[in-house]
């Protein structure tokens, strides 16, 4: 038994991909001005890695989890059609 729903899922998988996109364009954005940092900013660049890491890692687990349901025969879109709407 899931403790979420595909439902649920195709609303929190498009979320989350979403954030991760927003901080790894924040990363790169600070990464560009590497030379220029500080030390507040460098520990930010390490914190954001980390944090994008995680994040991945999450969402790598509910597409798993959300296309078993796919398997199963819950008519839903593709995990592919979730985030490239986002």
């Amino acid at each position: 038994m899931r403790s979420i729903s595909e439902k649920d899922l195709a609303v929190i998988i498009p979320l989350l991909f979403n954030k991760i996109r927003e901080m790894t364009e924040e990363l790169r954005a600070l990464e560009e001005n590497s030379g220029e940092l500080s030390d507040d900013q460098i520990n930010e660049c390490y914190e954001l890695q980390e944090c994008i890491e995680q994040y991945t890692t999450i969402l790598d687990t509910l597409r798993q989890e959300y296309e078993n349901g796919l398997a199963e025969g819950i008519n839903l879109p593709s995990y592919e059609e979730l985030i490239r709407a986002s």
